[in-house]
């Protein structure tokens, strides 16, 4: 990926080669926690937080995770999941699909270790049209998840 300033403008080439405009670098944290109340109809269990960043990146999120895969057996204590997140802030709503890997681990330095990708899937309220993608990663100590958020938000 290439990054352009042209007269001002952030513009994104990116390994399609095609052209983004305004697109802004996103530095946030987040705190969520994983609760049976407050989750949508049909989930068991959900995980609810608040973001803080820039760029607008500020209100609530709610992650369920929708599968899993299967632990590396060189790597047992690490579990890959993904599943469907969402970031609520005044502007608008971001839904994402998030793929990352955690450590169910206890008593090791690596314990409840978190990283994930995620990518824009659609958003709504005056965020029609975003695309981009954030790298989030921390650490899920005794349920509450503590994490950094970065990456990139294009607007149309």
């Amino acid at each position: 990926m290439v990054l352009l300033i042209v007269s001002g403008v952030a513009i994104t080439v990116n390994a399609q080669g095609t052209t983004t405009a305004n697109c802004k670098a996103v530095h946030a944290s987040m705190v969520e926690q994983r609760v049976t109340v407050g989750c949508k109809p049909g989930h068991d269990f959900c995980f609810l937080g608040e973001v803080t960043g820039n760029h607008g990146l500020r209100g609530t999120t709610y992650f369920k995770g929708d599968g899993a895969g299967t632990r590396p057996g060189p790597s047992p204590d690490f579990l890959p999941y993904t599943g469907v997140f969402e970031y609520h802030t005044e502007a608008g709503s971001l839904t994402i699909r998030e793929t990352g890997v955690s450590n169910t681990s206890q008593g090791k330095p690596e314990s409840g270790a978190i990283t994930a990708f995620q990518t824009i899937t659609e958003a709504t309220g005056g965020l029609p049209g975003a695309t981009g993608y954030f790298f989030v990663n921390g650490f899920n100590r005794g349920g509450r998840i503590e994490t950094s958020v970065t990456g990139e938000i294009c607007l149309p």
